[in-house]
């Protein structure tokens, strides 16, 4: 009796160790956390009307691109209005894309439109990941 006990409970810890191996997360799940935080705060600012903000989150590249806030919601407000309100976003696939980190995100805008994003992620020498440019394009065509 004692024997079975014994074997049930080393089953159990064997089991249970296997199992805490399976859910410890991966650099790349961490890297997907981090990215989605960067993209959802630079949503938030967009939604909130805060431009300095949303810029912070941009890459020294897109900064000497547009080089003030003010500048940079203009090309947001003519080119990405889906960004500033969307009234959905679901986060798809973390790409790698020749060394460069893609996050996929579907967005849907006040209109009921969905657009699929590609977030081009570069991580800074700090660590911190910023938002290197950003592709859309509408998904549903057929609505227009």
């Amino acid at each position: 009796m004692f024997k079975f006990l014994m074997l049930g409970l080393l089953s159990c810890f064997f089991i249970s160790g296997f199992t805490l191996a399976e859910d410890k997360p991966t650099e790349e799940s961490l890297d997907k956390e981090k990215i989605i935080a960067v993209i959802d705060a630079q949503l938030e600012a967009f939604r909130s009307g805060d431009a300095e903000k949303a810029y912070s989150f941009a890459t020294p590249g897109i900064q000497r691109q547009f080089p003030n806030s003010a500048i940079f919601m203009q090309m947001v407000m003519n080119g990405y209005n889906v960004l500033r309100q969307p009234t959905q976003v679901e986060y798809r696939d973390l790409r790698d894309h020749f060394g460069v980190k893609v996050q996929l995100v579907q967005l849907t805008d006040l209109n009921g439109f969905t657009f699929q994003a590609f977030y081009q992620m570069e991580q800074q020498n700090s660590g911190e990941w910023r938002i290197g440019g950003c592709m859309i394009q509408q998904v549903d065509q057929d609505k227009i």
